[in-house]
């Protein structure tokens, strides 16, 4: 240890206390394992409980030239997990900073800390009875909302960052700002009216490395009168287009303004196989490959085939009624539709398990039960069950349960390209993306989420056995490549992990040129998150 750094770590103890600065080498080995395979030296590792604290962070981070690399929860999985884009580093680690600084229902927002997760915010919705919901990712339940609008996450109803304002951000040079009226301190409208007056400052935080958001506003949205979800099946490859457009329709005209998620068949099995699975365990199956290849048939019985979409429709019964006419009306030439909600799904349930000594009505109870976490996500619900797909398609099936992948033998890595909102460009980039995993020795587990009526995310992943170096070596040259693939088909990825920054960014483009010149005013010793979306 450098004596520059020596002292730095002294100044942060005595601003935070002994007990929020980690340094020594066991301490730090629980921040440095990553479910994405990547390794970084991090020289230490701060845990801030007030922004005050981080104030005086960034203070001796600039006094002695040491960088910061803030993370909320840390649960940046396939994208690098905790870890900073170059070593060197401290991590700030903000969970600790997790209070819900205000909820107003009749504006239906939440001004909360960075480390306020997707399960607080929820329960203290649940615990006062609030006529609130959240739009929700699918995603672990102890995600933070606030990390995930940074890197411009994509939730069940709408893309996060969009709904995210008000911020409160040290910058890399110590100044405080408040973003939109947030800096005039009895403005009514600093939660109600992002811009707020002169430029807009908003856009520089997410993906940006200028400084350390410590609050911000999160939009909620008021609890509907109904709720239903359409889910959608279809059995030919070639209708995926004919599906990606009747959607697209179907937004435009307003029968639904939820985000709409598209899956392949890996996706599918990998989200709802490990639930079977765990189901058929519990009921006296045996563990090992012949209950896994079961729950498998299960899958395969019940219709999922190439695409599967989720759909949450909310609104009054009447629209809702509406919306099941017209959904129907558009897919049923060539797809096979089914409307569930809270109704149907307890009655069901109920009657499933009354009469699950009948073989053929446990199946389908089973099944239904497996189906529900994602008819949660349509609701505003959360879970962690979706953690076991990420070890399932690894073939890590010792760690089903465990709620942290960067502590397992398996591994994920994320493409996420832009793709227009047309079936023809969608089907181009699943097949695509099928050949190029192919060729290194992998299946694609593809999402296609309908954000609007003119772009869809794409979400691809990769998963691999973490203990194999030639898989992990092969993983990363497939993910070099697609991304890379992308950029030249048209179809930039709008996120990146920690390893691919070189992919995107470029000193020949005058917009990368431009943030950095924006870094020079915002934090000139280069404390914030170096390499980040950013060529410094």
């Amino acid at each position: 240890m450098s004596n520059t750094l020596s002292v730095a770590i002294a100044a942060w103890e005595a601003e935070l206390g002994t007990d929020a600065v980690i340094a020594d080498a066991e301490g730090l080995e629980l921040y440095t394992p990553s479910v994405c395979a990547s390794e970084r030296q991090v020289v230490a590792v701060l845990k801030p409980e007030t922004h005050e604290q981080v104030q005086r962070i960034v203070a001796v981070a600039n006094d002695h030239k040491v960088p910061l690399y803030p993370i909320s929860t840390g649960k940046q999985w396939g994208m690098g997990s905790r870890l900073p884009v170059r070593d060197g580093a401290a991590i700030v680690d903000l969970s600790r900073m997790n209070r819900i600084i205000a909820i107003d229902v009749q504006y239906h927002y939440a001004v909360v800390e960075p480390g306020v997760t997707q399960r607080q915010l929820l329960a203290h919705i649940a615990e006062h009875n609030l006529p609130l919901m959240l739009n929700v990712t699918g995603s672990a339940s102890e995600t933070s909302l606030i990390g995930n609008a940074l890197d411009r996450g994509v939730g069940y109803f709408d893309s996060r960052v969009e709904g995210m304002s008000s911020m409160q951000v040290v910058l890399g040079n110590g100044e405080t700002i408040r973003t939109g009226f947030g800096h005039y301190e009895n403005a009514k409208t600093k939660n109600l009216h992002p811009p707020g007056i002169g430029p807009s400052l908003d856009g520089l935080f997410p993906q940006g490395n200028f400084g350390i958001v410590t609050s911000a506003c999160i939009d909620l949205m008021p609890k509907p009168e109904a709720h239903m979800a359409a889910i959608i099946k279809i059995d030919d490859e070639e209708r995926l287009p004919l599906l990606i457009d009747a959607l697209v329709q179907l937004r435009s005209s307003g029968v639904f303004l939820t985000v709409a998620h598209v899956g392949n068949r890996e996706r599918s099995y990998a989200t709802l196989a490990p639930l079977l699975y765990g189901q058929l365990v519990e009921g006296g199956d045996p563990e090992g490959a012949a209950t896994r290849e079961k729950a498998i048939r299960m899958l395969e019985d019940a219709g999922f085939g190439p695409w599967s979409a989720a759909v949450g429709v909310l609104g009054t019964k009447a629209q809702l009624k509406l919306a099941k006419k017209e959904i129907r009306k558009s897919l049923k030439h060539f797809a096979k539709t089914m409307f569930l909600d809270d109704a149907l799904v307890g009655k069901a349930m109920a009657l499933g398990e009354a009469l699950s000594f009948i073989p053929f009505v446990r199946k389908q109870w089973m099944m239904l039960r497996a189906a529900r976490t994602v008819y949660g996500f349509t609701r505003g619900e959360t879970t962690d069950e979706t953690l076991r797909s990420v070890y399932w398609s690894a073939g890590d099936y010792d760690h089903l349960d465990a709620p942290n992948p960067d502590a397992s033998n398996s591994g994920v890595l994320f493409c996420v390209p832009i793709v227009p909102a047309c079936g023809k460009d969608v089907f181009e980039v699943a097949d695509c993306t099928r050949e190029t995993f192919s060729r290194h020795g992998f299946e694609a587990a593809l999402t296609f989420n309908l954000m609007n009526t003119k772009a869809m995310e794409g979400v691809v992943s990769l998963s691999f056995d973490r203990r194999k170096r030639d898989r992990v070596a092969a993983a990363k040259a497939c993910i070099q490549e697609m991304e890379t693939r992308y950029l030249e088909m048209g179809y930039p990825p709008y996120r990146v992990g920690i390893n691919s920054m070189p992919t995107v960014v470029n000193e020949d483009d005058p917009f990368w040129r431009t943030v950095r010149d924006l870094k020079k005013v915002l934090d000139p010793n280069h404390i914030i998150s170096p390499g980040r979306f950013n060529l410094v």
